[in-house]
């Protein structure tokens, strides 16, 4: 029982340390960045779907960022201050569209969501029965 213990043990050391350093990484070079709902479902007779979407991100590590929807440029907003930024937009989309932010210095798309509209047709599950009423 204690050869195993011997064993174990640093491999879960291991495993845990490399999980950690990866996510010590990732959060250095990229901001905190949330988009929902990242999918719509609709009938396969609507041409569109509505979207109301929350955008949660933060600066750190950029001094500026901008969120940009693709193919819709009334939405691009730049933001400077500090902290949760939490916007809230209404589109009406029928294809897949992406939710960027992008660094304004460089040009360069740092994060990115993309949204999916999804087509849904409803089976009719519904039981006939067949009873003659007839006597």
């Amino acid at each position: 029982m204690k050869n195993i213990h011997k064993k174990i043990i640093p491999f879960v050391y291991l495993c845990c340390t490399a999980l950690c350093f990866n996510c010590f990484a990732t959060t250095k070079d990229k901001p905190f960045f949330k988009v929902s709902p990242t999918v719509c479902i609709t009938e396969t007779k609507q041409a569109v779907c509505e979207f109301n979407i929350q955008v949660s991100f933060t600066l750190d590590p950029f001094k500026e960022l901008c969120i940009e929807i693709s193919n819709r440029p009334q939405y691009t907003q730049c933001y400077t201050q500090r902290g949760v930024i939490e916007e809230r937009f209404k589109i009406a989309a029928n294809k897949e569209f992406k939710v960027q932010l992008i660094d304004p210095l460089t040009n360069l798309v740092v994060i990115e969501q993309i949204l999916s509209v999804a087509n849904y047709e409803a089976n009719d599950y519904r039981l006939r029965r067949r009873f003659g009423w007839s006597l």
